[in-house]
């Protein structure tokens, strides 16, 4: 129960902090949020929540959490690593059960969850913060593929951020530490569910800066790697056909629909596009390369290198089912593969799936040859590079719809 000078606390701190996230004007990055690391079989993780998964401090998502966990997991898996962040300073523990992107959840290998700052700030009730708690972590396991991982980072004390100009020790830093006790306790009931504390006097110095930095984020994210590696490792040796939901079906109307929204089908050309195509034609010695939009009836390539018509039927084509997965695709043989039609100027193939926003695979960065060539003749990890990189531009918008 309560003491009686923490009940008569509670109003001002919940009026001091109540519109925390909306009013700080601290840097956090502002490109799009995920970050990976170069390597074939990627491991795919989500980081979820506010405090740490904000970025508070940097510019980039490279240079924070998701950025130095990708580096930090990849380091130590020797696999690479996507990481997605999913992230709001507004957010609260009662808020954040309706903010998990539950239709994504299946895809990723590890959820990592941060939660807990903002009602530390506010003191929410220890109580309402262990149901709520337990509400997000039941969503997120009953959405997670089998053998995902999901972790939850302790909350930092208040104090570590001068900005707040709180006393370490203060009763804000007792609540964190209750707030952790029961998020602790909680999450020792629950399958695949484990409690992560922070890198206490390596992630952060009491008062020696507004926010984080990209040290912390650097310690924070080793804290993490370690802790993921085993169950990381464990899922890869398994094998990844036995997580289906890894690589669930997405519809045509979720493909069409960010299509749309993107501007992107029949667009016109972009040298931003064209240089990365270039580049995957001359670096994978292939004769033609090709930025693939699979559309309603038509793959539509919105950039061309070498030897590629500018669109196809999309019954028959091999973008079509390179989107079916979220790895690469390769065709040693065209005219032996009864799935394709063939083409005179295409006897190989290897593609890599492009994603929109949401995770939605909406096209391809593609390779064709006139020869036939095996399938390891492709440097995967330049493939995915270069599809990451188209990739980052998609985020970034195209110009507006060519119109008849």
């Amino acid at each position: 129960m309560p003491s009686l000078p923490h009940s008569l606390a509670l109003p001002f701190f919940r009026g001091r902090f109540a519109g925390l996230g909306a009013r700080l004007t601290l840097p956090r990055p502002d490109d799009a949020p995920w970050a990976h690391a170069p390597g074939v079989d990627p491991d795919r993780i989500l980081i979820f929540g506010n405090g740490e998964a904000v970025g508070w401090g940097v510019r980039s998502h490279d240079l924070a959490l998701p950025g130095h966990l990708a580096r930090s997991v990849s380091m130590r898996t020797g696999r690479g690593t996507d990481v997605d962040v999913v992230a709001d300073p507004t957010m609260t523990i009662t808020s954040a059960a309706a903010a998990l992107p539950l239709g994504r959840l299946g895809a990723y290998d590890a959820i990592v969850v941060v939660l807990g700052l903002s009602d530390a700030l506010r003191m929410t009730s220890v109580a309402r913060y262990r149901e709520s708690l337990a509400a997000v972590l039941a969503r997120a396991i009953a959405h997670r593929h089998d053998g995902a991982e999901i972790v939850v980072l302790e909350i930092d004390r208040p104090s570590t951020l001068s900005l707040f100009d709180i006393t370490p020790g203060s009763i804000l830093d007792e609540h964190a530490d209750r707030l952790n006790a029961e998020a602790a306790d909680l999450c020792d009931e629950l399958p695949g569910v484990r409690f992560v504390a922070l890198p206490h006097g390596q992630a952060s110095d009491a008062h020696a800066a507004p926010t984080k930095s990209s040290d912390v984020y650097r310690a924070v994210a080793d804290m993490l790697a370690a802790r993921l590696r085993a169950p990381l490792d464990e899922q890869f040796a398994a094998g990844r056909e036995i997580c289906p939901l890894r690589d669930s079906p997405q519809t045509e109307s979720e493909r069409l629909g960010v299509i749309y929204d993107l501007g992107i089908l029949d667009s016109q050309r972009e040298r931003r596009f064209d240089d990365i195509v270039e580049r995957a034609r001359i670096l994978l010695a292939a004769t033609g390369a090709a930025f693939s939009i699979v559309g309603p009836d038509r793959v539509w390539n919105k950039a061309i290198a070498g030897a590629y018509a500018s669109e196809i039927p999309l019954r028959g084509a091999m973008c079509a089912e390179t989107i079916k997965g979220s790895g690469p695709f390769i065709v040693p043989d065209l005219w032996a593969d009864d799935r394709f039609v063939t083409h005179p100027a295409a006897r190989f193939y290897a593609g890599y799936p492009i994603e929109g926003p949401g995770g939605i695979r909406i096209g391809a960065l593609c390779v064709i040859d006139s020869r036939p060539r095996p399938a390891d003749s492709v440097d995967l990890v330049l493939l995915r590079e270069l599809a990451l990189a188209v990739q980052r531009e998609v985020a970034l918008g195209t110009v507006p719809a060519v119109t008849a």
